[in-house]
């Protein structure tokens, strides 16, 4: 299981700019401190641990306006291909969405504007020239305000933390939250972890993507009333309509706050909802799913 997490103790932000020298400087002879910048004390900094608490990738985000830059992205050697590379990218992603940034922009090598464009960056022009030798294109990606997490940000933050805690397999389908408004609700997966031997995405991911979206919408709204419960999933139905090639998105409406009032008196609850996922913008699947909350 890997984390992303903020570097926070001195030995930490060590290992942290340790790896940035490793993995970016120090095969093009660079000295050990050619890492950092003047940027580094305002930047936003995260990094990847496995299960030993192993750092395996490392990432920057710098605030400029309404503009956030990627820089000092890197995942070590023996990681690769695990789709780590794409979870960071989204990380930094929503610290952006978070500071409410318009844009994210990057420097990116020629080996690695194919990673960023399936990551949703566009190649707008050309970069520098590193060590004058390593070419850079640069690349943009606009963060269009409708994706972004509008109401209670800390509760979406604290959801995503308990599903990645309380059911690790969120985590690894890289499902996360990006956007809540009150009554509608939507997560995003990470199609490079969840492919099936066809390069879709595997069925088994569709169906506990949407169980997860209509557990998080129950679970937001019960933290806004005020009220306790454990949420158990009490059946569920999907239909397949068309296989996942782009982006899984899964979204789900309601305002559930008289439904959810008798867990107050003490009584079960039970709620239906309806989630539909997303292939980009093509729905994908539906899924039909009744809820019961016990009440504590």
């Amino acid at each position: 299981m890997y984390r992303v997490v903020t570097p926070q103790t001195d030995a930490e932000l060590k290992s942290y700019y340790h790896l940035r020298w490793q993995l970016l400087r120090k095969p093009w002879q660079q000295p050990e401190g050619s890492e950092r910048d003047e940027f580094d004390e305002y930047a936003h900094h995260r990094m990847m641990v496995d299960s030993s608490n192993k750092l395996v990738a490392v990432g920057r985000l710098y605030m400029s306006g309404d503009e956030a830059q990627i820089r000092f992205m890197a995942v070590v050697p023996e990681c690769r291909d695990l789709g780590l590379g794409t979870r960071m990218v989204q990380a930094l992603e929503q610290v952006a969405r978070q500071q409410s940034a318009r844009r994210l922009v990057m420097n990116a090598r020629e080996e690695a504007v194919a990673f960023y464009s399936r990551c949703g960056f566009t190649v707008v022009g050309e970069g520098p020239i590193s060590f004058g030798k390593i070419p850079h294109r640069q690349m943009i990606k606009a963060l269009t305000s409708i994706h972004q997490i509008r109401h209670c940000s800390e509760l979406c933050d604290e959801l995503q933390s308990q599903w990645h805690r309380r059911i690790p397999i969120s985590e690894k389908m890289g499902i996360r939250i990006i956007q809540y408004t009150g009554s509608r609700f939507k997560t995003k997966a990470n199609l490079t972890a969840n492919l099936n031997l066809h390069e879709s995405m595997f069925a088994g991911s569709i169906y506990s993507q949407c169980v997860l979206t209509g557990w998080g919408l129950i679970w937001l709204q019960m933290q806004e009333f005020g009220l306790t419960g454990d949420i158990v999933q009490g059946q569920g139905d999907i239909k397949y309509l068309t296989p996942i090639w782009d982006e899984p998105n899964a979204e789900v409406q309601g305002r559930l706050r008289e439904q959810l009032l008798p867990l107050q008196l003490g009584k079960r609850v039970r709620i239906d909802l309806q989630v539909t996922l997303y292939s980009g913008e093509q729905k994908a699947a539906v899924f039909n799913g009744r809820y019961v909350i016990m009440p504590h």
